[in-house]
């Protein structure tokens, strides 16, 4: 039988949609054992049930109590400590991880600590492949140039009017041009070998706790007055070079963290976010993935709501509810808003792109009901 007379650090949360959430910490752990890619520990919640019923994932800290009678959902704190600050910010003013965590003089049980602690269970940093590091630090070094490329070059200006993008639009979200000719001049042969395969591609920043990196849209063989599609299939081909590509760390393209409002929406693609600042939304309202899968642990506690506007495809309606569980774990509000099941359109710039306006006023609809005056 497991001891149960150990210290009790917990904090119970109740998410906007009524989730409860016990963040625990690693101390309260009753003799946790590693399996795999998981922690199983006897759950401290409901008591001993003579097996370990609390399985945890050591990565992202979340746990769930598998026994039908308790059915917890528990947040580790030292194992996600950006995410247990927000969450413990937003429900209890005043209060801090740090405060949480610290031992308390009312406790006067010596605590036994558990088998194994933080160092061991969480994992070792990923390393960024040298390749990777420099092609970024390429890339950042030409940004000033690659963004005052898509203003000079025609090709780069057509391709946005094609998708319905205004160029002054693209520049304000800091969108670049790489074209062949900047890594033509004198004293560019590293470059050159580092950015081969961003040549031709619309270039556009990508913002993450680890900086700033890129994704960039190959433009390859693409002539005025080819439709999207078919300018895919052609970069399907065996010879094609990768429709996307983008840097190690990537991120979202979107405003920084710090400049997110209460309210946002997310999107699935670039040209989405870029149609939705054509169409007036403000830069900070709108964030998109970008082939990034969203770390809640990013959004700053000030975040309350996320309209979830992917693509209105099976995989957009999968991607949707798989983000929602994920926001709603860390008391953030969901509202979906997906584009409608018509011709005109499975995203945003289509619809911008075949009807202009109306094929996003339901959005701006949804959103102008749930933003704050």
């Amino acid at each position: 039988m497991p001891d149960q007379r150990r210290e009790t650090r917990m904090i119970t949360i109740y998410t906007y949609q009524g989730k409860r959430i016990e963040i625990a910490s690693e101390r309260e752990l009753r003799s946790p054992v590693e399996r795999g890619e998981h922690v199983r520990a006897y759950c401290h919640i409901h008591g001993s049930d003579h097996q370990r019923s609390l399985s945890i994932t050591r990565a992202t800290g979340w746990g769930y109590c598998f026994n039908a009678a308790c059915g917890a959902t528990v947040l580790v704190a030292e194992w996600n400590r950006p995410l247990a600050n927000r969450l413990i910010h937003s429900h209890y003013q005043g209060l801090s991880l740090d405060r949480h965590l610290a031992p308390s003089s009312s406790f006067t049980r010596p605590v036994r600590r558990p088998a194994f602690v933080q160092p061991m269970l969480l994992p070792p940093p990923r390393q960024i492949p040298q390749w990777q590091h420099d092609e970024l630090e390429a890339l950042r070094a030409l940004d000033g140039e690659m963004r005052q490329a898509l203003v000079s070059t025609l090709r780069a200006r057509r391709y946005l009017h094609e998708r319905g993008i205004p160029l002054t639009v693209a520049r304000n979200a800091d969108v670049g041009y790489l074209p062949p000719t900047l890594l033509n001049g004198p004293g560019m042969r590293r470059q050159r070998k580092l950015l081969y395969r961003w040549v031709d591609r619309l270039i556009f920043p990508l913002t993450s706790s680890d900086g700033r990196g890129y994704i960039g849209r190959s433009l390859w063989h693409w002539r005025p007055g080819m439709s999207e599609a078919a300018h895919k299939e052609l970069l399907e081909q065996e010879d094609g070079p990768k429709r996307w590509i983008k840097t190690n760390p990537a991120g979202w393209f979107g405003a920084d963290a710090e400049q997110l409002p209460r309210t946002i929406i997310l999107v699935e693609g670039a040209f989405d976010r870029l149609t939705l600042l054509a169409a007036g939304f403000h830069s900070s309202e709108v964030v998109a993935l970008a082939g990034t899968s969203v770390q809640v642990d990013w959004f700053p506690a000030r975040v309350k709501t996320v309209v979830l506007a992917l693509d209105g495809d099976e995989g957009g309606r999968e991607a949707s509810a798989r983000l929602a569980n994920q926001l709603i774990l860390a008391g953030i509000n969901v509202e979906f808003c997906a584009p409608a099941q018509d011709h005109a359109g499975k995203d945003w710039n289509e619809r911008w792109q075949h009807t202009g306006y109306s094929g996003i006023a339901p959005l701006a609809e949804v959103f102008s009901e749930i933003r704050p005056a």
